[in-house]
């Protein structure tokens, strides 16, 4: 148990030490005053009011940027998602395509066949009917 409040106390004193010795950001350093800073861990920029105030502009459009970049990768994505909804609508369109223009051209081919048949069907027709005729005279004729 003693060496518990031993170890508690120790933490304690050097949590509030580093605190004491930890440097404030931002300080302002007026005009003609001096300041002598300690730099162990971070980086120091020393800035004019002017410079300052362009760095906070430039963080700012940054921000923007990021935002707008985000943004656009979205749309990019949602392009890209689009396309290929656009593409496998395209492909079941020529598949579609391919079936009617065969089913065309079968259709065609028997239309084709159709015609010869008929043009065929209507000869044996007109020299049947020339044979009724020719055997009417020839019948008339005989007796």
């Amino acid at each position: 148990m003693n060496k518990r409040i031993i170890y508690t106390i120790l933490f304690l004193w050097i949590f509030n030490s580093i605190s004491v010795f930890a440097q404030k950001y931002p300080e302002v350093i007026l005009p003609q005053n001096k300041k002598i800073i300690e730099n162990q861990k971070d980086t120091l920029w020393v800035l004019k009011n002017r410079q300052l105030k362009k760095a906070i502009i430039a963080a700012k459009k940054l921000k923007v940027e990021e935002q707008i970049t985000f943004e656009l990768r979205k749309k990019i994505s949602l392009i890209n998602d689009k396309d290929l909804v656009k593409d496998s609508l395209i492909i079941d369109l020529k598949k579609d395509r391919d079936f009617y223009k065969n089913n065309w051209e079968t259709c065609s081919k028997d239309i084709d066949r159709l015609i010869k048949i008929n043009k065929r069907q209507k000869l044996f027709t007109r020299l049947s009917f020339g044979g009724i005729v020719l055997a009417f005279i020839a019948g008339i004729l005989i007796k």
